[in-house]
């Protein structure tokens, strides 16, 4: 935190200089009033679901505003008293703001992605599921040593909320998409685009084919961050899975019409990494992956000792930009282009 304050504001807080130099942080960046705005925030959220007319509005809604806005994010942070181990952890919670101004209306919705994981950690009360940031059910005799070998993750839908070829979705970084009914926020089920993307409990690739893969019961995940193509009217995201053994990430990306979610164009490639980028960009050529100089190692998360964050180190060297050739575009029919950073 105290790096990004100095890479963005050139100069840290003299507060968080202090506290960088093993001081306690000055009352004017941490006291009472800052540390209560804190916990709120991250307090789990309170009467969900929700659905009713927003009665306090300020000033007058424009006559020719009408639409709806859907927003993702966490929201739980605890189950049977058991704090989750990290805010990105949290549950998903979907907010809908519905605006009409003809009618001078506004109305709110909310819903948590009531994903099967979900429902069952509900009705039991209990964390059951191990989590990205470190959660994981309560250790018994054997410690975390319990955990070992429980390779799947709960998806907990909490990163993103799309919409295109008439559907909605909940997206996390490595599962799939969770479909969304837009008039109850009732969670539907997986999203596969009709078959397009294989559903499997772990998101790994045998490197042998598509059918040992399904035969093992081995799947792929979708990018929380699809892209909107605004120029083309397109939708663009990709799919990975984890090597099985090696270092070469497979990832396919996927074009779709937004309007009729007909898809357009499905590009394989392969990624240096054996861990998933975070976030990609889009040009009207290429499509560009950045990957960062981690490295995963696995042995602490099979063990059960951390979740999959836990086990990721920086490895001190430069970050990789891999640009894609798009099909359509300039660079179409082109290898792929690798840059390396010192």
């Amino acid at each position: 935190m105290v790096a990004l304050l100095v890479a963005t504001l050139g100069v840290a807080p003299a507060g968080v200089a202090r506290r960088a130099l093993g001081g306690k942080p000055s009352a004017a960046v941490w006291n009472e009033e800052i540390k209560a705005a804190w916990t709120q925030a991250y307090a789990s959220a309170q009467g969900v679901p929700a659905n009713y007319d927003i009665d306090e509005i300020e000033g007058r809604i424009p006559s020719a505003l009408r639409g709806t806005v859907f927003r993702n994010g966490p929201g739980n942070f605890e189950r049977g008293g058991q704090r989750y181990e990290h805010v990105l952890d949290g549950d998903g919670l979907l907010c809908r703001w519905s605006l009409d101004g003809a009618t001078g209306r506004a109305r709110f919705a909310s819903r948590f992605v009531r994903t099967p994981e979900y429902a069952a950690e509900e009705a039991a009360d209990t964390v059951l599921h191990r989590n990205t940031f470190g959660t994981q059910p309560a250790s018994g005799p054997l410690g975390e040593l319990e955990n070992a070998f429980d390779l799947v993750l709960k998806n907990p839908a909490n990163t993103n909320v799309q919409s295109w070829g008439g559907k909605l979705l909940a997206l996390w970084e490595a599962a799939l998409p969770c479909r969304i009914d837009p008039d109850t926020l009732e969670y539907v089920g997986r999203e596969t685009f009709d078959g397009l993307l294989p559903d499997g409990a772990l998101t790994v690739a045998s490197g042998i084919g598509p059918e040992v893969d399904a035969s093992l019961g081995l799947g792929v995940a979708f990018t929380a961050h699809p892209r909107e193509d605004r120029k083309r009217g397109r939708v663009v995201g990709w799919s990975w899975a984890a090597p099985l053994v090696g270092s070469s990430l497979s990832v396919t990306v996927h074009e779709w019409d937004a309007a009729s979610g007909a898809l357009l164009a499905s590009t394989p490639t392969a990624l240096p990494s054996a861990i998933a980028p975070h976030d990609f960009a889009l040009t009207d050529s290429w499509y560009i992956f950045a990957l960062n100089a981690m490295q995963l190692n696995l042995f602490p998360y099979v063990l059960g000792l951390t979740g999959p964050v836990g086990a990721l180190r920086t490895t001190g060297e430069g970050a990789v930009l891999v640009l894609v050739p798009r099909p359509g575009g300039a660079a179409a029919g082109r290898e792929p282009l690798t840059v390396r950073t010192e």
